[in-house]
């Protein structure tokens, strides 16, 4: 899971692709469950520019014209477990990168 982070010392963004181990577990006399983390670490960070680029390699016969943002927005949270906060940023960079635009704040367009 890719969350955001600042960077303390340039300021710039950070993403911090997560891995979180949880457990399972039911209370005595209950059929609640209950959750805990048993285990939290830093797989690996990546600049903005980086991740988005890295997505970009991935995804080159995915984006086509007319392309919807929720469907995009799927891909990212699906498949590169991208926190839904953290895709508006990436879809906008991804928009910069390929010279996209959205006049219906729901399908992107190449220019």
């Amino acid at each position: 899971m890719y969350i955001k982070a600042r960077c303390p010392v340039c300021g710039t963004d950070v993403y911090h692709d997560l891995y979180v181990h949880v457990q399972k577990y039911r209370r005595l006399g209950s059929q609640s469950h209950r959750y805990r983390i048993t285990k939290m670490e830093i797989q690996d960070s990546q600049s903005e520019n980086e991740l988005v680029y890295n997505i970009l390699q991935s995804l080159e016969n995915t984006i086509h014209n007319g392309i919807k943002i929720e469907v995009l927005t799927g891909i990212l949270k699906e498949d590169y477990g991208v926190t839904e906060p953290c895709c508006r940023d990436l879809i906008e960079k991804i928009k910069i990168e390929l010279d996209m635009y959205c006049p219906d704040m729901e399908t992107l367009y190449f220019v």
